[in-house]
């Protein structure tokens, strides 16, 4: 494991609800930064060694020995700016009587190649637990004690949540990374007007249009965005998808050449899952299965 990825880096803070981001430098002795640095690329290698990287749609969650990596990431330029001059970015410290609300901690180093810059930056959410609450009886242990320690302090974990190296950002947790930085841009997700102009489809008949635009939330808005882009229902009658629904055990229903979207949550989500392609029968159990994620096989692999 290369533990002097991030030799004698500061650490950093982004600080919560700041567009563009605000950071700031935690200020700890030499062997507390060595320490935190050292986790950080211990947790760098576990990360994304020796597993394969999947290129992020927003459609595939990644098994253990896989990662996500979104290429030409956009990383803010404070984060960067905070990466090429530590010394020249101000203390984490009170302000208006409080500290700052922390949105993450990152550590990184810059070098440089033939005149080019290239950033390696370790990030990882942080949480309302790594707040030390004075609310209780925080104890610390020394010299067969326990001493009451009532002074603000936050704790940092041995994990990231994401790694940017070269224009990339990779991950394996969609749900934490978002936690870190909005990746609303880097995947599909319909818009207000696409989930009325979805409603109001041709193909498509609802039992209560105002009732699915109210429970349009994110995966739902997803799935529209990709029957749309795969044009399915352009592509297909009524009667069409609903003999293909029926061969993988899926029922639906069609009325005057258009496929009824009932008001009940889960049958929509199955729905609208057969019509993006996650909803097969199993070639062995024959039984029906909706799945949470799928990824595109480029090359057609056979067993010989």
């Amino acid at each position: 494991i290369n533990v002097d990825m991030f030799n004698n880096c500061s650490v950093m803070i982004i600080k919560a609800g700041t567009k563009p981001e605000e950071i700031y430098r935690i200020n700890s002795d030499a062997d507390t930064q060595k320490a935190i640095c050292e986790a950080f690329s211990a947790a760098r290698e576990e990360l994304v060694f020796d597993k394969t990287r999947v290129e992020f749609d927003g459609s595939y969650r990644p098994h253990n020995d896989e990662f996500l990596a979104i290429e030409q990431f956009q990383l803010p330029d404070t984060i960067l700016d905070a990466i090429r001059d530590p010394l020249g970015v101000a203390p984490y410290q009170k302000e208006s009587d409080e500290f700052p609300e922390i949105k993450a901690i990152f550590v990184g180093e810059r070098s440089e190649a033939n005149g080019a810059e290239k950033f390696n930056i370790g990030f990882q959410r942080f949480r309302k637990e790594q707040y030390i609450s004075k609310k209780w009886y925080n104890l610390f242990f020394d010299a067969d004690t326990f001493f009451q320690e009532t002074r603000f302090g936050i704790s940092i974990s041995d994990s990231i949540d994401c790694y940017y190296t070269e224009g990339e950002l990779q991950f394996t947790s969609f749900y934490f990374a978002r936690q870190v930085f909005d990746l609303s841009s880097y995947y599909r997700s319909a818009t207000d007007n696409e989930v009325v102009e979805f409603s109001a489809s041709r193909k498509l008949s609802f039992e209560d249009a105002d009732a699915f635009k109210s429970m349009a939330n994110t995966w739902i808005r997803r799935k529209i965005a990709m029957i749309n882009d795969s044009k399915v229902l352009s592509n297909y009658s009524a009667e069409e998808i609903k003999s293909l629904a029926a061969t993988t055990g899926i029922e639906i229903e069609t009325q005057e050449e258009r496929i009824l979207i009932p008001n009940d949550k889960e049958k929509v989500k199955v729905i609208l899952g057969f019509l993006d392609e996650e909803a097969y029968k199993g070639p062995f159990s024959q039984i029906t299965f909706l799945a949470n994620s799928k990824r595109r096989i480029k090359n057609r692999q056979f067993i010989s």
